[in-house]
């Protein structure tokens, strides 16, 4: 018995660790799958989207201001887009990506971080599949 109780006690913690990161990994799939289908959404909802560069919990459903929109698009209105992150993962996004009606965006670089993990994924224009870049 004192054999068995060593034997969980051991493995416990590991088995955690091991649950934490299975965990991550699908909800990564699933933000992966979120950034995958923004050209969709944008086509979908007849408007231009962007992400980053707004503060989503000031958004009051207005288009994102001109100045902050390409200088040749200024007839397109942006909204914000949003990805649902689990609790606790954070997003940054370096520059505004621009999703324009036709589903093409301008491109950038997207990083999301859960405890001790980091991911950043790179959308190239004009389809902006999402590309891990390294995980840390």
């Amino acid at each position: 018995m004192a054999i068995l109780a060593g034997l969980i006690a051991i493995a416990l913690p590991a088995l955690s660790t091991l649950f934490l990161r299975v965990r991550a990994s699908f909800q990564r799939a699933d933000i992966e799958q979120q950034l995958l289908l923004l050209p969709q959404r944008v086509r979908n909802s007849g408007r231009g989207g962007v992400l980053g560069g707004v503060d989503p919990k000031a958004d009051s459903g207005d288009a994102v201001k001109k100045e902050t929109a390409p200088a040749d698009d200024e007839l397109e209105p942006f909204r914000p887009l949003h990805i649902s992150l689990p609790s606790s993962w954070t997003m940054h996004v370096a520059k505004p990506i621009y999703y324009h009606l036709t589903g093409a965006c301008t491109g950038g670089e997207v990083g999301f971080s859960v405890s001790s993990q980091s991911f950043h994924y790179v959308l190239a224009a004009p389809l902006c599949r999402p590309q891990l870049a390294g995980s840390q």
